[in-house]
């Protein structure tokens, strides 16, 4: 009997470990950086340690720790030299960030589909995009899996645009043998607890080969000064902003680094073992990963495919939601992200912005513009099927191990298999539910 239904759970508390994973060598280096913060100064050791260290992970000369990865990307715009009235490149499936950073450059986010196989930006459909004020596109290496970025540099080229890779997702992931972070001309990454390289609280990483771009993010992240190296000259060239990231969240995030590929080689495992016991599952879609890169699987998303269930006359969401309802009663953590493409969000509906309508209303912007969320049909498609695991609730990463994707596989074996009849009933009461 489904545990939805008053049945056993197969899984119980305690079967699948929470991540970050945290071990002694992650709790030395905290306290290393505590006893090391008197007296206070800036750069602390742990900062510049850890930026030394993604440098030398991604190959980018040029690392700037900030106190997110939300930070970091709008260091990342701003050093492209977006401006007031400039337009940007974004996926419509993403997390706000992606976007919220172009308005926090007074520039006009403009939005493009989802490329239906891997769930990121769809490099052919940017072109019809473009317009005289783009200066740059943003590609997101979305639930761990990075974009097609040999496809985005020719279109990036063409148009003359800056590539910025947004991976907050995807540490550790590689794209024809190269690391994310070092995909584009500039790189944004996020720290926040829950991410594949985390700082336990929120941290995040800007990187760059370019001197002066690094220098342009340097001013954004310390209140818009001209740091010499020889002390500050409380001067402030541009508007900035604080963007520091804290000392204890820097030495945690540099001791999970040195520990990340090996956690890297874990979750790989761990997605391939899962995608392997789910394939034949009739009503869900495992994630795709090319073979010209890697997944890290900070998500493992999931379709959901009420059709291929036999339940073409139901409604998708209520198709989805009772696999949420019967898998979550299982004892598995799952979720649904981004429940709309990013361009349907209020914020964007609305337009208020900065009040009264800035940026689009401030003079600098193209009139006219509008956000039609029946223009990305893909990102509306994916957003309504899908699932994830992953995360913190249900994590792909160590000490979980294939052991535990079989139990993860074991949950929808008995949902969507053994108990099937009862889905179904789950499934009917959903679509009445909701009319």
């Amino acid at each position: 009997m489904l545990a939805a239904l008053g049945g056993k759970p197969v899984m119980t508390e305690g079967d699948v470990a929470p991540w970050p994973h945290i071990v002694d060598e992650d709790r030395r280096a905290v306290l290393r950086a505590m006893d090391d913060a008197t007296p206070w100064h800036w750069p602390m050791d742990s900062v510049l340690e850890l930026e030394s260290a993604w440098s030398e992970t991604t190959g980018m000369p040029h690392v700037l720790a900030a106190n997110s990865g939300t930070a970091a990307l709008h260091m990342a715009v701003a050093a492209a030299g977006v401006e007031p009235g400039d337009e940007v490149i974004v996926p419509a499936d993403t997390f706000l960030a992606t976007a919220s950073c172009v308005l926090q450059a007074n520039a006009v986010p403009v939005f493009v589909d989802t490329d239906p196989v891997t769930m990121n930006i769809d490099p052919d459909k940017i072109s019809e995009r473009v317009t005289d004020r783009t200066r740059a596109i943003i590609a997101v290496d979305l639930n761990g899996l990075p974009a097609d970025y040999d496809r985005l540099r020719e279109v990036a080229d063409r148009h003359g645009l800056t590539l910025i890779e947004d991976a907050a997702q995807a540490h550790g992931a590689t794209y024809r043998g190269r690391p994310v972070g070092s995909l584009a001309d500039l790189s944004a990454a996020s720290l926040n607890g829950s991410k594949t390289l985390s700082a336990l609280g929120e941290g995040g990483l800007f990187a760059t080969r370019d001197a002066e771009a690094h220098r342009l993010a340097r001013r954004v992240l310390m209140f818009g000064e001209e740091l010499t190296g020889q002390g500050r000259d409380y001067n402030a060239r541009i508007m900035g902003w604080n963007y520091r990231i804290d000392v204890l969240a820097a030495a945690f995030a540099r001791s999970q680094l040195s520990r990340l590929p090996a956690m890297t080689a874990v979750r790989e495992a761990n997605g391939a073992a899962l995608t392997d016991a789910l394939r034949d599952i009739p009503g869900l879609r495992p994630p795709v990963v090319p073979r010209d890169r890697t997944h890290v699987y900070f998500f493992y998303p999931l379709l959901v495919d009420p059709e291929e269930y036999g339940l073409a006359d139901v409604p998708v969401a209520a198709f989805r939601d009772a696999v949420l309802k019967a898998v979550g009663a299982e004892g598995l953590g799952i979720m649904r992200w981004q429940h709309q493409p990013v361009p349907a969000q209020t914020l964007f509906q609305e337009r208020r912005g900065y009040g009264k309508g800035c940026p689009w209303t401030c003079g600098h912007a193209r009139p006219g513009c509008e956000y039609r969320a029946q223009e990305y049909p893909v990102a509306l498609d994916v957003c309504e099927r899908r699932l994830v695991l992953g995360q913190s609730f249900s994590s792909l990463g160590p000490p979980n191990g294939v052991d535990t994707m079989a139990r993860f596989a074991d949950v929808f074996t008995k949902v969507m298999i053994d108990e099937r009849d009862a889905l179904i009933g789950l499934v009917r009461d959903e679509a009445v539910r909701a009319g």
